[in-house]
Order: structure tokens, then sequence, then C-alpha cells
């Protein structure tokens, strides 16, 4: 057998009338063409063939190997048996790591008379480093009585296919993070990898436009060198301003072949070729109303000129790019809005408290006027004792720092400021919204309670707007019991973990209580059931909570009244 050539050896196995190949019956006309005849036909076939085929008998001996086989898998036939396939070979799973299992291969089981479609299958060898894709098909062999005599595969290179497949995959994954809400910045890093994954030569990078759209901003170069990427950040856009810089400036492409010969790269030519970078490619990024928001550009570290195959990938990573900034700027235009309307309801919330801090404030002056007449007229008296005076300066002292802690509070409330997060104990958030309060509580007979967890996890938040939302569930909280006259008046907030680590706070009132179908109408803009409010200090209240990564709602309770809750994602764990 071994003095056949490769179309007589398959001739061999096929030139009865019932030879089988899968679910199709092969009829050779045996009679009317002459085994010569039949071998050269099939040695052409075979030689002319894309697909690679092999073939191997009964006994697992490899028998044929056409060309395509042979480039396919770098080598043609080997006295190998099929235990040793996967390393003679260079055959993988999918994951590209795992060594194909023997038993799983398709010409094993198509030996053993398994018909196998559409098998992938990873080959890597010395002359495909960076490895390709094999799509395999197999079936049995018969002979003339019926019985199984080997098995024949098909392999199909996808390596292209699979290749668009993954850049489609990847494209995917960075659209989730732009939906998801992640970073700008891991969103064009993973893009600018994605891009790069198509073409090992090519270098990546995405800059951005500053907001006085005069320079360059750095967005995402993970495969550029530290100094370059620094060298360039802040620099001015420009008639001849590399690659990029212009680019911005004139809001068109800009092909550099040969950075060292280009006028435009003049100023920064040494800075390139210290990087080790020649040509550099750059498209503007623009916005759906074609406002300049950046540059993509690719490098490389010879003089190269365009072929045309990179302005699919230019388009693809300008397309993804642009709407990752685009909703980037939606996000900071979002948190602004909110800021704006958080402080207009801090502005309403003191409106509201102003009488009862006024009388506040007045009644701990008046107390600090009074003891300071008593120390003036025991000293007038030459009456004075020592303790008396000691016992009225510390009152005197006491009441200025309340005093005092009143006006920071209220200066706070009312300071228009951008938002700051910040590591925050929602205990002390909690004492504090509960002291600004107290004398209005008092004033309406509510009885303030506090349950405040032991070693409660901070939260990253804005002091400020949470400060804000906890006001204001207060206030609507003590708002919901007027009129209430047949039990007592409590109010209280209280501070826990949630079941999924969160930290929780649950603000119960003992009010009118709201329908179970008015629980979520309630954080409707506009919805009140105040005869001067707007119906926006929930709406707001839930906004900021959802921007701090949080949740909040309202339940009944099971007796009178309703409970506001809010949970924040726990941050490091409060000192």
């Amino acid at each position: 057998m071994a003095d056949l050539s490769k179309s007589e050896l398959l001739t061999e196995q096929m030139e009865s009338p019932d030879a089988t190949m899968g679910a199709q019956t092969l009829t050779l006309p045996a009679k009317a063409m002459p085994p010569i005849e039949q071998a050269k036909i099939l040695a052409s076939i075979l030689e002319n063939l894309c697909e690679a085929i092999v073939v191997a008998d009964q006994n697992e001996s490899l028998l044929l190997f056409n060309p395509a086989a042979e480039r396919m898998f770098d080598k043609g036939l080997t006295g190998t048996k099929a235990e040793t396939w996967p390393e003679q070979y260079g055959l993988y799973l999918p994951d590209q790591v795992t060594p194909f299992p023997t038993e799983q291969a398709p010409l094993a089981r198509a030996i053993r008379g398994e018909t196998v479609d559409d098998v992938d299958i990873f080959v890597k060898h010395a002359n495909a480093p960076d490895g390709l894709w094999a799509r395999v098909s197999g079936w049995p062999l018969k002979d003339d009585r019926g019985d199984l005599s080997g098995g024949v595969i098909v392999c199909r290179d996808i390596t292209s296919h699979k290749k668009e497949e993954n850049f489609r995959d990847g494209q995917n994954q960075v659209l989730e993070l732009i939906a998801a809400n992640a970073p700008l910045s891991e969103i064009l890093t993973n893009l600018v990898l994605l891009i790069e994954t198509q073409s090992p030569e090519m270098l990546c990078s995405v800059l951005l436009l500053s907001g006085d759209g005069n320079h360059i901003r750095h967005g995402a170069a993970p495969s550029l060198s530290e100094q370059y990427v620094k060298a360039i950040d802040g620099a001015p856009i420009g008639p001849k301003n590399g690659s990029c810089g212009t680019a911005m400036y004139r809001g068109k492409p800009v092909i550099v072949t040969d950075i060292l010969k280009d006028p435009l790269w003049e100023d920064y030519r040494d800075l390139a070729s210290a990087s080790g970078l020649r040509a550099c490619w750059s498209t503007p990024i623009m916005s759906a109303r074609g406002k300049v928001l950046g540059s993509f550009a690719m490098y490389y570290r010879q003089p190269q000129t365009p072929t045309g195959a990179e302005s699919r990938l230019t388009d693809v990573a300008t397309h993804i790019a642009a709407i990752a900034i685009e909703q980037q700027t939606s996000r900071e235009k979002l948190a602004r809005t909110q800021a704006e309307l958080a402080h207009a309801a801090q502005v309403t919330s003191m409106r509201e408290l102003a009488a009862s801090i006024g009388q506040e404030l007045n009644e701990t002056l008046g107390a600090i006027v009074g003891n300071a007449d008593k120390c003036l007229e025991s000293i007038e008296e030459s009456k004075s004792d020592p303790e008396q005076l000691r016992s009225a300066l510390t009152d005197i002292s006491n009441d200025a720092r309340r005093t005092i802690e009143v006006i920071a509070r209220i200066r706070a409330l009312a300071k228009n400021s951008a938002p700051q997060k910040v590591s925050l104990n929602l205990n002390e958030l909690a004492t504090e919204v509960l002291a600004l309060i107290g004398h209005e509580a008092q004033r309406k007979h509510v009885n303030l309670q506090a349950e405040l967890a032991d070693d409660l996890p901070s939260v990253v938040g804005d002091r400020v707007q949470l400060h804000q939302v906890l006001l204001n569930l207060v206030m609507n909280g003590m708002d919901a019991m007027t009129g209430v006259a047949e039990r007592s008046l409590e109010l209280t907030v209280k501070t826990d973990r949630a079941g999924n680590g969160d930290v929780l706070v649950a603000v119960t009132d003992r009010g009118m209580g709201i329908k179970p179908h008015e629980l979520d109408r309630v954080f409707k803009a506009f919805h009140t059931t105040k005869s001067a409010g707007l119906g926006m200090g929930l709406a707001i209240s839930r906004s900021i909570i959802h921007a701090h990564g949080g949740r909040l709602w309202a339940e009944s309770n099971i007796g009178p009244g309703t409970t506001f809750k809010f949970t924040l994602p726990a941050g490091v764990r409060a000192v």
C-alpha cells in the first residue's frame, strides 16, 4: 500500500459502487472509466482543492494529505497513530491552550464510524505562530462489503471568519461598557486594544479635545510609551501640530507616512523618534452634529503607506469612540443638572426651616446675652462668685458653639459647590440632620428617635447631596404627620446593613400613610400632596441616590405611616 499514489489510495477506498461518504452514496462508473483515469481525476481534485483532505485507515494509519492539508498543518504524512496527532500537528481546543483530546479528534471519530459536522479546531505551528482556525467535518469510509475501512476529514480554513467574529464580539463588549456607564478611560482603552489585535504591527491611541477646543487631552494609548503620552497631553492643536493636533484642527484625516520627513511633525520629531514611531495616520472623532471631539490615530514603527484595509478599522474606532465621548459628556451635564436641582431643593428646605432655625438662633443668642449680663452684674456689684461665673461662662461658651454649628450647617446647605465624593459616615450624617431639625420637631410636637447601627461601614458620596436627601425625607415625614391627633407623633431614623452588604437608611413616620398604588408615583416629578410644594423633592432625591449607585423606595408600615428607605454601596469601614 505504501507504493500507491495518493489518488490511487483514495480510489481504492472509493472504487466500490457502494462506497459511502456521509449520507451520500458515491458511485463511480468503474466500468466506464479505467482506474488510471479515475486516479488522474481524483489527483487533480485533491491537488486543487482549497479544503484540506486527510484520509486514514481503520488502523489509524494516515494514508493521504492533500497539498492544502500540508499547508494547514505544516507537514504531511507521518507514521504516528491517533494518540500523537494533537502534538504532531498542533491541534488545540477553542481555548487555544488545551491540546485537542485524541478520542474527540474528528478523524478518530470518523474511523470509529461517526459522522462529524463542523468541529472547530485551533491549529498552531512554526509557520502559524499566531495560530489558525479549521472547521472540520468527517465521514467513515466503507469497503464493498459495507465494513468500516477508515475515515476521511475535510478541513476548511475559517481564520478570517473567526477573526471577524471575535472583532464583532469585541465591539459588543465595548458597547456594553458604554451602556454600563464604565469610566471613559476604561472604555477607550478596551477599544484601542481591540483595534490593535487586528494588526500586530499597529499601535493606536485616542486623544480628546479639551473643553476650550484648543488643546489635546489624553484618552487612551496603552501601547505607546509613557514619556510620549505625557509629552503630548495638553499640547495645542493647530495647522502644524503632528498628525493628531492637525487632524483635530482641520477636522479632516491627516496621513503622515514618514514622521522624520513630514513638516507637520517638525516640533515633535525628536519625541516620536525617541519613542520609535515613524508613521502616524490620524482621523478626527466627530459628534453626531459634526463637532470635533478628539482623534483616533494609528502608529507604525516604520514608514507606512495606507493600503485601504485600515479604513474599516478607523470607521469602527471613531464611531464607537464618538458614542463613548458623547455619553460621557451627557453624564457630566446630567450630573451638573442634578447638582443644580439639589441645590434648589436645599434652598427650598432652608426656606421651610428658616422660621424654626431663626427662633433657635434667637433662643441661643438670648441665652448668651442673659448669661453675659449676669456676669457683668456680679462683677459690678463686687459679689462675684467664682463658681457662678464659671458656670455662666460655660453656658455662654456652649450656646455660642451651638449657634456656630447651626450657622455652619446653614452655610453648608446654602453653598452651591460642585459635587465632591468623599468617604462618609451615615450615622454622623443622620445625627447632623436630626440636630438641624430638632427645634422644628419640638414645635410640631414630633418625637425624634435614632436607631443607628454600630460599626456601620462608610459610603462614598457627596456630603451636601446626601445630607439634602436625608433632610428631605425627614421633613416629609414630619409633614406627613400634620393633623394627626389620635396618636403620638414619632419619626425614626434607622441605619443598618442591607442583606447584600449595602448600607441601609430608613425614615419611618406615623402619619396618614400612602396608598399602595401611590408608593412609586410619589417619586415622579411634580407629583405632590403639599399645597405649597413643587413635587420635586423626592424625584431629585431618587436621582441623587441613583447617581450614587443606590436605590430609594417607599413602603407602607404594618401600622400607621410610611417608611422611606435608601441603600448605598458600602465603602471602607468607618473608623
